[in-house]
């Protein structure tokens, strides 16, 4: 009977992370929508009620930011119910601890930051931290739910070289200094200083701030490409090889490929809003893509010198993660 009732329990989680999962996708864009058009004055300067009213009287802009926010709380329901039931389940594996602390964490420090941006909206550090952790509550949502739909399988982070886990790390941090340095000169409006691509010979004259801010995040993407591909041929090389690495690799170089698309898609359309809806999905993808090959390279680590000493490492007496 017990073990019916636990069946039932990893059933809805299943559900419930899934949910989660697209839910915090759907929240990052309409975030992006709420910047994109304008509207992040919808409901004035008031947090968390609109114009001082729970429900607001109807414009188009109000209408944009309420609705951001009220998928923003029905999503927070989904992603507390999601930790209360993977603690329930694996709360004796560090892994969950570690992935349930970061995932709720990361809503909150959401919350607090939209708040922010509502509240100082000039201040384009602060748009972009709010970006920037929405990227970190996404990816981590994301694994909390691929963890609890395979609770059962094997871990090989124990047979990955630690010069290829170093390696995938460091792509993850670099990753996230790139998007994180792209929503900051999209704020400060550097982002349209080059009206062509891939080359900038229109625009603000070259040699301003803004130009240059815009070369280096251009730079700085093909870079993460190069960089991508290096750690798709190291994975494919590793003995024993790591299947689940080699995939998450490849469809990284493929996102990192689709971003670059939608950059030039972007700045081509002079900034329209399926542009810019466009990239930062594909920023989340690309973050979330980078997330995953840290998950896979540090969750079942059991021994010897660890990235993240004691962190994601189940301990001996627990199942395998």
């Amino acid at each position: 009977m017990l073990d019916l009732h636990r069946a039932d329990l990893e059933k809805a989680a299943a559900v419930i992370g899934t949910l989660a999962a697209v839910g915090m996708f759907v929240v990052l864009v309409m975030g992006s929508t709420v910047t994109s058009t304008g509207s992040a004055q919808g409901c004035g300067r008031d947090w968390p009620l609109c114009r001082g009213q729970l429900i607001p009287q109807f414009a188009v802009n109000t209408f944009i930011e309420f609705s951001h926010r009220a998928v923003t709380a029905i999503e927070s329901v989904l992603i507390l119910a999601l930790a209360a039931v993977a603690l329930l389940l694996w709360r004796q594996r560090r892994a969950v601890l570690v992935l349930v602390g970061l995932m709720v964490g990361a809503l909150f420090l959401q919350a607090g930051m939209g708040a922010a941006a509502v509240k100082w909206p000039e201040q384009p550090v602060v748009l972009a931290l709010h970006f920037g952790i929405s990227l970190i509550a996404l990816a981590t949502t994301v694994l909390t739910a691929i963890y609890v739909r395979r609770p059962k399988r094997r871990p090989v982070a124990d047979s990955i070289e630690p010069g290829l886990r170093w390696a995938v790390w460091g792509t993850a941090a670099y990753v996230y200094v790139l998007v994180y340095s792209g929503a900051y000169i999209r704020h400060t409006g550097a982002a349209a200083a080059c009206t062509s691509w891939p080359g900038c010979t229109s625009g603000v004259r070259m040699g301003t701030l803004p130009v240059l801010l815009d070369w280096a995040h251009r730079s700085a993407a093909v870079l993460v490409l190069v960089v991508a591909v290096g750690l798709l041929l190291g994975a494919r090389r590793a003995i024993p090889r790591q299947n689940d690495l080699v995939r998450g690799a490849s469809w990284l170089v493929a996102a990192i490929c689709a971003q670059g698309v939608a950059g030039a898609i972007l700045v081509m359309s002079h900034f329209d809003l399926f542009g810019e809806l466009l990239h930062a999905a594909l920023t989340g993808v690309v973050f979330t893509l980078a997330a995953y090959l840290c998950f896979v390279c540090t969750v079942g680590r059991s021994g010897g010198r660890q990235l993240l000493p004691g962190l994601l490492t189940a301990s001996p007496e627990n199942a395998a993660e």
